[in-house]
């Protein structure tokens, strides 16, 4: 699949998405250590630090990145330095730096990245709830995976050799560019056998860790049902809820009205591998049971009796105002249209969308 949008203005950004490559298959981090070893290894022909001198004397800017579900390598540079940009893309892919040196210095990169987030609690508590509430699915470990991950250096080819595959790739491109012969990066790598996304709801659960902390960090999920043709009313609802900030009912009720947490809110996962509910509060320790049944209360009172009109309209009137300000760059337009192929929606979705929140009535909310 190949996506693009023209502009006048001069750069271009270039993106190769590899799909169903991320950290649902493989080894417990090896998809976060692979983009690690692309992003900071270079090439065997300019390793490590002459390719990212290569990179920064053109003013490229490269990023490889894993998710759940895909690893992309982007590029941005400017139109007239494309030749040398996509030469230096087509290098480092036909010889990564897959070498026991680079191997080694990655790992020790990624321990001391490892090491640093476990110094923040709101980090350790949301792992803590993907470890309970997913166990034994590839959802209970972080993306850069655990200390005791059995990463080698083999088992890095391995994911590259079975994932990077004519069948998983799709291409992203906007700016001012000169034509692309796509098949000069297809052709790198061989037919192969696309993966299906396996899909996980979290059970429930209840974990606790105790850390020298003045502040409990509470995470929490739930199964969030939701088809398709529902995920515009999931949207305006769960902005009721908590994901709108000021004036949403968690905020209002735990923060404004209890003073029990500076930050919380509710927010919503829609993605192909799973479909949840998910929130966050942070108060002081003394307040913990009570600010959790507190929010528990607000759900269900949520649940029982709906939400009002003017919430509604309030919704309505932020989700739609602001949809401008989610489509002025162009890279934020050229996301939406590889969520609209990649989930399967129809060309346009997202703006057909808006048009069914204005049109939401009180009834249809809360029903």
């Amino acid at each position: 699949m190949i996506i693009t949008e023209k502009d006048n203005l001069d750069r271009v950004h270039f993106e190769m998405i590899v799909e169903n490559s991320g950290a649902l298959f493989g080894t417990n981090g090896v998809a976060y250590f692979l983009t690690k070893m692309l992003r900071k290894g270079g090439s065997l022909k300019n390793p490590r630090t002459k390719f990212l001198q290569k990179l920064e004397d053109n003013a490229i800017k490269l990023d490889v990145i894993a998710g759940r579900e895909f690893i992309s390598i982007s590029l941005s540079f400017l139109s007239e330095k494309q030749k040398i940009a996509l030469n230096l893309l087509e290098e480092l892919l036909t010889y990564p730096n897959f070498t026991e040196e680079n191997f080694k210095k990655v790992k020790k990169e990624i321990d001391a990245e490892r090491k640093a987030k476990n110094n923040n609690l709101d980090y350790v508590a949301k792992n803590l709830l993907n470890k309970i509430s997913f166990k034994n699915t590839p959802l209970e470990y972080p993306l850069i995976g655990e200390e005791d991950n059995k990463i080698s250096l083999e088992k890095v080819k391995e994911h590259f050799k079975n994932f990077f595959i004519k069948e998983n790739l799709t291409f992203v491109v906007g700016g001012n560019f000169k034509k692309i012969d796509f098949d000069r990066f297809t052709n790198l790598f061989p037919n192969g056998e696309r993966k299906p996304i396996p899909f996980f709801e979290p059970v429930q659960s209840f974990g606790e860790l105790k850390r020298e902390t003045e502040q409990a960090y509470i995470y929490f999920n739930s199964p969030y049902r939701v088809d398709k043709e529902s995920r515009y009313l999931a949207k305006v609802a769960t902005f009721i809820l908590g994901s709108g900030g000021f004036g949403s009912r968690v905020v209002e009720e735990i923060r404004v009205k209890h003073g029990l947490a500076y930050s919380t809110y509710v927010s919503y996962q829609f993605n192909n591998y799973t479909k949840n509910l998910n929130g966050h509060m942070q108060t002081k320790l003394e307040n913990e049971e009570f600010a959790i049944e507190k929010l528990k209360e607000l759900i269900s009172t949520f649940i029982e009796n709906g939400v009002e009109e003017n919430e509604l309209q309030q919704a309505k009137n932020f989700l739609i105002g602001s949809e401008p300000l989610r489509n002025e760059v162009m890279g934020q337009r050229l996301i939406l249209k590889f969520l609209e192929y990649y989930n399967g929606f129809d060309k346009g979705y997202y703006k057909k969308e808006l048009q069914r929140i204005e049109q939401i009535s009180l009834d249809e909310i809360n029903r």
